[in-house]
């Protein structure tokens, strides 16, 4: 019965609604054939149409000062922005522009490659994005500092899990788990497949804090 009464309420205002709108349209409709050659249901339809007009006119005046707290108000708003963690951003590596180095633009390559990887595999659960990240970002640091003693005559430039984990623990941090060494192996080595030619022009010049624009 309670769930039944709100819709007989609401259909009792509607026919009251509309009998005042009908009630009020056919006074003007009778007035209107007082002065004009109209029959009455011509004049009551030529009513209801001038205030349905009227109404958008005063609703389109109006609409432009609606109070703040009108739900109109906040529905042109754009929804915040929220933070993309499909990448470590460039930011992460530099603050100015002498910061846009060789060295730093490889720290953000092998970040952002080994983050892409921890995502994907899906056995970081219970990991967030921030900590993935930082977590990236700290083995790329060890993946630079072991590539910054290599030769530049070296056949293949690469980083193996021991080299991994004796730079993690220079940095006086304990070494990672397999699984994590392992992905992040993966990662930087199929990246540094492909800047193998960079890489090597680096060592070779030894333009580790040269600036450059491919950021």
């Amino acid at each position: 019965m309670w769930t039944i009464l709100p819709i007989v309420v609401m259909v009792v205002l509607l026919i009251i609604s509309f009998a005042l709108v009908f009630g009020v349209a056919l006074g003007v409709g009778w007035i209107l054939t007082l002065f004009l050659p109209f029959s009455l249901f011509e004049a009551t339809l030529l009513g209801i149409i001038v205030a349905i007009a009227t109404w958008n006119v005063w609703r389109n005046i109006l609409s432009p000062i609606e109070p703040f707290g009108s739900n109109d108000y906040y529905e042109e708003d754009e929804e915040p922005e929220l933070e993309d963690f499909d990448e470590i951003p460039p930011s992460r590596f530099y603050r100015t522009d002498a910061d846009r180095t060789w060295e730093n633009w490889f720290r953000y390559m092998l970040a952002n490659t080994t983050y892409d990887d921890f995502l994907d595999s899906g056995g970081f659960a219970q990991m967030n994005d921030r900590q993935l990240q930082e977590l990236s970002i700290r083995l790329a640091d060890a993946a630079i500092a072991a590539l910054k003693a290599k030769s530049p005559r070296t056949k293949r430039l690469r980083v193996s899990k021991g080299m991994l984990k004796h730079e993690i623990t220079k940095m006086g941090q304990k070494p990672y788990d397999d699984e994590i060494l392992d992905t992040a192996v993966s990662a930087i080595s199929d990246e540094l497949d492909s800047l193998q030619e960079e890489l090597r022009d680096v060592i070779r010049g030894k333009l580790w804090n040269e600036p450059v624009d491919v950021f």
